[in-house]
């Protein structure tokens, strides 16, 4: 298995353990780093210049800039990138763990499956 996708299921896998502890802004941060690493699999297939070291976030904007991006792939980059609300909770019918999921599947054509008894 790439690395990138081991990377990304360790992230996926440890941010189900966090959400199921009540520690949803850890299992939000490892959401955003799997979508980091999505994302620079992604840059990296197509050719793409990737400058920002380890910053999901700045690789999340670049993306969200790129005209030919997958209307899947775009609202899951906006859930990732989405601001949380005062009480620090983002709106119910998010799932960053789904959109990572989502993600993958949209850029890469890979699924992301964790296993079983685990979400």
């Amino acid at each position: 298995m790439a690395s990138w996708k081991v990377f990304v299921l360790e992230e996926l896998q440890a941010a189900l353990q966090d959400r199921s502890a009540g520690r949803e802004g850890r299992a939000r941060v490892r959401c955003r780093r799997a979508a980091g690493a999505v994302l620079q699999e992604y840059f990296r297939r197509r050719g793409l210049p990737d400058p920002w070291g380890q910053n999901a976030l700045y690789r999340m904007q670049f993306a969200l800039t790129l005209p030919d991006l997958p209307p899947e792939a775009r609202q899951a980059l906006e859930h990732l990138t989405r601001r949380v609300d005062t009480n620090f909770q983002l709106p119910p019918e998010i799932d960053l763990v789904e959109d990572v999921r989502r993600l993958a599947l949209s850029l890469l054509g890979e699924p992301l499956e964790t296993p079983q008894g685990t979400d």
